[in-house]
């Protein structure tokens, strides 16, 4: 389900409930809707609400702490890339080769991550297939980076200079494959099904048991339809942090985009896409 399913489903629960609560409420005797009892009840539903809240809370909390790590992790991928970059212009022109691969990579990650924004002009991979669904991995810039660590790997030093160079540039493509892997797995959702249904019922209840105990006037169910929209969008809220690369809430291209102007500074030589 989406995050906005899960929202609106969420809504419909605790308004549901309420309401059920209130007819529910009609049909009891007297004596189970005296002061004792309602005291009694409303001790009850402190204590599911402050839980409630609590969990609410450390999951939004939690969400966040994730978006801000892949954020981060995102920054790191681009430096990666304006650095592995800067090493291969000093290498020379053998490295030129790979430069344009780097550069293809780039322009193809930054349209494929950010579908809905302008994509960098030029020529690159486009519609690419997933490694598996749900996962942000795509077989044809997996293969793309395999095949320039293999073009690196396979550079010939002519002199000791290169040699200290390739061996910079090596260590950077490492940490470049690291790093994007840790990203991708990063990126899959981390709120299981079983947890949202758990908290669901927990809402239920919640809201039911203040059916049972409210007082019958549209003051009082105008308060209880604003307080579950103010749930229903925390949840959302929270599980729109935890897909950080396809929600409304999700991380900025610009590091991306600044590190493609930045190795886009030194152009290639002709014949070179």
């Amino acid at each position: 389900m989406s995050e906005a399913s899960w929202a609106v489903l969420a809504l419909a629960i605790m308004v549901g409930c309420f309401w059920a609560g209130f007819i529910v409420q009609r049909r009891l005797h007297e004596a189970h809707r005296s002061r004792d009892s309602v005291d009694s009840i409303r001790v009850v539903i402190t204590l599911l609400v402050t839980f409630a809240a609590v969990v609410l809370g450390l999951l939004i909390s939690t969400t966040q702490a994730r978006f801000v790590g892949i954020e981060q992790g995102l920054r790191a991928l681009s430096a990666d890339i304006s650095e592995l970059d800067e090493r291969l212009r000093a290498y020379g022109g053998a490295a030129d080769p790979i430069r344009a691969a780097m550069i293809e990579y780039t322009r193809a990650a930054i349209a494929d991550t950010w579908a809905k924004e302008t994509p960098p002009p030029g020529d690159y991979p486009r519609n690419l297939t997933r490694m598996s669904e749900g996962s942000v991995e795509s077989v044809e810039l997996s293969t793309l980076l395999a095949q320039t660590d293999l073009a690196i790997r396979s550079l010939v030093p002519a002199n000791a200079v290169q040699r200290g160079l390739l061996r910079q540039v090596q260590a950077r493509m490492t940490a470049l494959l690291d790093q994007r892997l840790t990203l991708i797995e990063s990126a899959r959702p981390s709120i299981a099904w079983p947890f949202m249904a758990i908290l669901m019922f927990w809402l239920a209840a919640i809201f039911a048991i203040a059916g049972l105990s409210s007082s019958r006037n549209i003051v009082v169910f105008a308060s209880t339809v604003l307080a579950a929209l103010s749930v229903a969008s925390s949840i959302y809220l929270a599980m729109d942090l935890d897909t950080p690369l396809s929600g409304i809430i999700n991380v900025s291209s610009a590091p991306m985009r600044d590190a493609l102007a930045h190795i886009l500074q030194a152009p290639l030589p002709a014949g070179v896409h």
